[in-house]
């Protein structure tokens, strides 16, 4: 499990790009001592954005000849050729999906994603059940302060209005834009449904995500809407904003989604990779 390795800084667009481009050419590049300076970060800074370049699967590490290199994965391939600079919904989409998918990197995005289910909270509620919830499902404790610097940044990273005194706070988290938290009064915030008008096109690539993973070809309504990693719980969807979703989707991508009394399931036409799915749809798209 992974608690407090973002040094309390939230992702920056402009790290991941600066990353990224970095380890192309240097896959040692992070184990330089001067790596920091190169990226025009302090050295807490430059260890927030190697965490970020890993937690949004963009970069992995590999032994090569007896040494730890860093490389991109195909994901992180594919945002360099497409999005390098993290413009764009979709990628901003997806990179928040893998993120809050995984337990082990990102475990207080996993919990508040897929297994705290308050809609209006403030930071003690959070902080609160996040701990009940490590003691009960992990075997040693995890200090307080670690959870609180994980609630700040991730509150930071989702909710409106980021100001800072610092001209790098200032600079939005590209996850904002994606309106999954909101401001309801001073120091309350409330979950908000998925904001972007490629709603589809996200849902779909997910949906790819998450049964190329389980090596599935059909998922339950009743799944989508409740299970983890999945819609309703990775982008706060309601069930009749998933119903509605499907009818308009199985229009245009190659799912099936049928309705019984029994069990209503959505099936998979198509074993379309996630990624290349994504690369057909931004050869399409222009982005800046």
């Amino acid at each position: 499990m992974g608690f407090g390795q973002h040094q309390s800084f939230y992702l920056r667009p402009q790290w991941l790009y600066k990353g990224l481009t970095e380890i192309k050419s240097d896959a040692r590049f992070f184990y330089n001592d001067t790596h920091f300076e190169q990226l025009g970060l302090g050295k807490n800074m430059a260890k927030s954005a190697k965490y970020w370049l890993f937690s949004t699967g963009l970069m992995e590490e590999k032994r090569q000849s007896g040494k730890t290199e860093h490389h991109l994965t195909s994901l992180g391939e594919l945002v360099d050729k497409y999005d390098k600079y993290i413009q764009h919904p979709v990628t901003k989409s997806i990179l928040h999906y893998i993120l809050a998918s995984d337990p082990k990197i990102a475990t207080s995005w996993y919990w508040f994603f897929n297994v705290f289910k308050e809609s209006i909270f403030d930071k003690a509620i959070l902080i609160e059940t996040l701990e009940i919830w490590i003691g009960h499902t992990l075997e040693k404790s995890v200090s307080s302060n670690s959870l609180k610097r994980d609630i700040d940044c991730l509150i930071q990273m989702y909710g409106p209005n980021n100001l800072s005194s610092t001209p790098e706070d200032v600079i939005k988290s590209p996850f904002e834009e994606l309106g999954l938290v909101s401001n309801t009064v001073k120091g309350t915030y409330k979950k908000t449904p998925l904001d972007t008008v490629f709603k589809f096109e996200v849902l779909f690539i997910t949906f790819l995500i998450y049964i190329e993973r389980n090596e599935l070809t059909e998922v339950s309504l009743d799944e989508l809407i409740d299970g983890e990693n999945l819609w309703g719980r990775i982008f706060n969807l309601s069930r009749s904003e998933i119903v509605n979703c499907l009818e308009e989707m199985q229009k245009r991508y190659p799912i099936i989604f049928t309705r019984t009394n029994r069990l209503d399931v959505v099936r998979i036409t198509d074993t379309t990779n996630y990624l290349d799915y994504m690369e057909r749809f931004f050869e399409n798209e222009v982005v800046l």
